[in-house]
């Protein structure tokens, strides 16, 4: 029976529309007892375990109620497969892919769907040099899934090995990779971080007083199986954190989501700045306190902003398609030491190849420390443009024909098709995409203003009708 760091206990669902299961390089995951079920699952984790051959295999989970009985699932498979199991219980999915190389082992599964609602769960894998795993990989698991598995399994039943304090060795990384000043201030920066219940609750407090923070926590009870407030850090969400930002006269508040892979940021007024800017801040101070020009990888859906912190800092920057892994090899293939994505996802490799709100919350504090002044202060240097993320339910829309009106309509625009479409003018830009890990098409804008912006995503939004 697989080790669990919650306790069983009811929990609400909210309401969500029947999906099927999505198989991405972001992973797998759809609704539980829906499309996700051990039936639907079992194929991929055999065809996983196949892959992977001998050896050690991580397994981590968020804190979703549903991991009570997908843990024990997940195990069983792979110890029947003959792989050892090393059980890192509740921990960030970045901590998964870093254990998979500390430990040595040939690979890693996290239990999570990361930002999507309490409803849904799902397995992120990873290979044995701790990323997740590529397109190729991806077709393999593909092709292996549909194939009948030949009798013989079973004959070597693999091992289970409890870790204890498997979060000290994301710590002891963030740490190396960005040593802390050797003194600190007299008056030390109140931060507030907001655990939604789960993985954040585990690394972010430890790794904020490192950096020199004094700390509160709101929603750090892991054991109650269920999210205080929607997993996404977007801003309408965080309204608990902002109150408790002002309540406490704090001078930053961080938001993590469920896996602990996303960091969005509240200021020193209680306002939420929006999880565009952590990359953007998170950039700035890298470059502020590092020599060295590395460029600077991001998706092509983050904010322009990026453009303006590289030009700052003499930088050039690249831009990929959506998804980690897609964010991942633009860095190695521009030799990147930072890079990310605008839902504030930022990627340090040195400490690990993935979003990591750990090492987001260590560059967040030392760059405050650097600028001697505040939160809001510090992201009024760089410019800020209007932008909105909005979606609509895939349904029966047909994404292609929908891309060739969306050129029609927007005649005279550059268009880059290497994710979905995305429609560029001289300051503004509108990005029409399938998601990578929920049946919904997404349309993403940037423009000087908000009227600008609406009016960008009702045009696009139109020719999906």
């Amino acid at each position: 029976m697989a080790r669990s760091a919650s306790k069983s206990r009811k929990t609400g669902k909210s309401k969500a529309a029947a999906s099927p299961l999505i198989v991405t390089i972001s992973g797998i995951r759809g609704i539980t007892g829906e499309a996700l079920t051990p039936g639907a699952i079992l194929p991929y984790l055999s065809a996983f375990a196949r892959m992977t051959g001998k050896g050690k295999v991580v397994l981590g989970h968020d804190a979703r109620p549903s991991s009570q009985w997908i843990l024990p699932f997940v195990e069983s498979v792979l110890r029947y497969h003959g792989l050892d199991v090393l059980f890192a219980g509740l921990i960030a999915t970045p901590t998964t892919g870093l254990l998979v190389r500390k430990l040595r082992a040939q690979g890693g599964i996290c239990v999570t769907a990361s930002h999507n609602p309490v409803e849904y769960n799902g397995l992120k894998f990873f290979h044995r040099a701790g990323e997740f795993i590529t397109a190729e990989m991806l077709a393999e698991l593909k092709r292996l899934a549909a194939v009948p598995e030949l009798p013989g399994r079973g004959q070597r039943i693999g091992s289970v090995t409890v870790l204890e304090d498997p979060a000290r060795h994301h710590f002891d990384a963030v740490l190396k990779t960005f040593p802390p000043p050797a003194h600190t201030p007299a008056e030390r920066p109140l931060a507030v971080i907001d655990c939604c219940n789960s993985t954040g609750a585990v690394l972010a407090p430890r790794v904020a007083e490192a950096y020199g923070a004094r700390i509160e926590t709101i929603f750090d009870d892991t054991e109650k199986l269920a999210f205080p407030r929607p997993a996404e850090p977007l801003a309408k969400n965080l309204g608990a954190l902002s109150r408790a930002v002002k309540k406490e006269g704090a001078s930053v508040g961080f938001a993590i989501d469920p896996d602990g892979d996303r960091l969005a940021l509240i200021d020193e007024k209680a306002r939420a700045i929006g999880e565009e800017r952590t990359l953007v801040l998170a950039a700035d101070a890298y470059y502020t306190l590092h020599r060295g020009k590395p460029p600077l990888v991001v998706n092509l859906s983050s904010t322009r902003a990026n453009e303006d912190v590289a030009a700052k800092h003499g930088v050039k920057i690249f831009r990929t398609a959506i998804g980690e892994a897609n964010v991942l090899a633009g860095i190695k293939a521009h030799r990147a030491k930072i890079g990310g994505e605008g839902n504030g996802g930022v990627i340090v490799p040195a400490v690990q190849p993935g979003r990591d709100s750990a090492a987001a919350i260590a560059l967040i504090l030392l760059g405050l420390r650097e600028c001697g002044g505040t939160l809001s202060e510090w992201n009024a240097s760089i410019p800020d443009y209007a932008i909105k993320k909005t979606s609509v339910p895939l349904g029966g829309v047909s994404v292609a024909a929908a891309l060739r009106k969306i050129r029609k309509a927007f005649r005279g625009a550059q268009f880059d098709t290497t994710d979905g479409l995305k429609v560029s003018f001289p300051d503004r830009w509108v990005h029409v995409r399938a998601s990578n890990t929920e049946p919904i098409v997404r349309i993403m804008a940037e423009a000087p203003t908000p009227g600008a912006v609406n009016k960008l995503i009702r045009e696009a939004r139109a020719q999906l009708e």
